[in-house]
């Protein structure tokens, strides 16, 4: 885990705001992209997956929370916030951190796509597509031009060795 320079304002080291300034909270993407699925099976619905493959869905949805609980665990032993419009103390680069830059992200789509197989609902699992271009576009570009005013080179380091989602 890599530090940066604190601000007793809490305005970041560049003088804006420490915080990447979301025009949205990551998980109503999600919640969002879950409903607007569900809506649309009731109106076409579809198979999402061969006759018991059920198992599958259950297994995602069982990753995605392990991934996620995994990050969370690190944020908490980094003593910095989960919530993305909160400042960030430090760069995490451990546990699912150094396999991919946003296990959450990841977890919020696999959860999504395990919900969809699991549910046989094909709605749901295509919309789990729009909700990580979604969460890549509004969400994670931004985050990363943050960490990159925030710690320069140190996240620039961490962003050539770990990839953005998988």
């Amino acid at each position: 885990m890599s530090g940066a320079p604190e601000s007793p304002t809490g305005a970041g080291v560049d003088g804006g705001p420490d915080h990447p300034d979301l025009p949205i909270k990551p998980p109503l993407i999600l919640l969002a992209s879950i409903l607007v699925g569900y809506l649309a099976d009731r109106f076409w619905p579809g198979p999402a997956r061969p006759e018991g493959w059920g198992g599958l869905g259950i297994a995602l949805v069982v990753l995605a929370f392990v991934l996620m609980l995994a990050a969370m665990r690190q944020f908490s032993a980094g003593r910095t916030s989960v919530k993305p419009w909160k400042p960030t103390r430090v760069i995490l680069d451990r546990g699912p951190f150094r396999f991919t830059r946003n296990p959450i992200y990841l977890g919020f789509v696999l959860l999504q796509a395990g919900i969809g197989i699991w549910q046989d609902r094909l709605a749901v699992l295509l919309m789990a597509v729009p909700a990580a271009i979604a969460l890549d576009l509004v969400v994670i570009r931004r985050e990363e031009a943050y960490l990159v005013r925030k710690f320069g080179a140190a996240y620039d380091a961490y962003r050539g060795r770990v990839r953005r989602w998988i």
